[in-house]
């Protein structure tokens, strides 16, 4: 169950974290799927032409945003994009809700699955506003995969417990439903809202497998047997 407590500061392009201008150049950093990961289940991926801005998601303060996939899924491996001023996160706490009154309102969802998970950093080669920014991929443990459902709105919430160092990164609004986040008061605020008119998505990538993807196999072994 995912911690409710103080709030969280929001990074203005005017008045950031040092006096260096927006330096806006093509890149694309994605995951790069390993051995261990079997595909691309949902994309936001981390694009830094489009990169607005960042927002603190370190201690208690939680940044989410919404999706949806197209068939049945177990999930993998999540990334997603972090500036650090400081300590590097070694563990991230990862929470997926299902949005079951289909208001699109993440403070009427249900947790469906929520874990503290391990992450790794790699420097993307980008960096703004005098910091460097990492790609985060958390690691999900075999006993613990989330599963997706087919046609199911859920939303992704994320934060991580070191103290004030770490900073998810965000676009403007590209993909839909806009980003929420929680304060510190245990209410999700429209992101669009509290930032007064600043509307964004974050930037996430979820790997997986489908459910079904060893039925056909497991099937044909099984009538081998008769």
């Amino acid at each position: 169950m995912k911690k409710l407590l103080p709030a969280f500061l929001f990074l203005s392009i005017a008045s950031i974290l040092a006096d260096e201008p927006l330096i806006l150049t093509p890149r694309y950093a994605q995951g790069i799927a390993s051995a261990e990961i079997y595909g691309l289940v949902y994309s936001q991926t981390y694009n830094y032409p489009r990169l607005n801005n960042v927002v603190s998601f370190n201690s208690d303060r939680w940044f989410c945003d919404d999706l949806t996939v197209g068939a049945d899924y177990y999930v993998t491996d999540i990334y997603v994009w972090v500036l650090y001023i400081g300590e590097h996160a070694s563990n991230m706490n990862l929470v997926i809700s299902e949005d079951y009154t289909n208001d699109s309102d993440p403070n009427t969802n249900i947790d469906v699955w929520s874990e503290n998970v391990p992450c790794s950093n790699t420097f993307t080669g980008d960096s703004n506003w005098g910091y460097d920014i990492y790609e985060a991929h958390c690691f999900i443990d075999q006993d613990i995969f989330p599963v997706l459902y087919n046609d199911v709105h859920y939303y992704f919430e994320v934060n991580t417990d070191v103290i004030d160092t770490c900073w998810i990164t965000f676009s403007e609004n590209y993909f839909g439903d806009r980003c929420w986040y929680d304060d510190g008061s245990g209410i999700w605020i429209r992101s669009d809202i509290y930032f007064g008119g600043t509307s964004m998505d974050m930037f996430f990538d979820f790997y997986g497998e489908p459910v079904n993807a060893l039925e056909p196999e497991t099937w044909g072994s099984i009538k081998t047997l008769f």
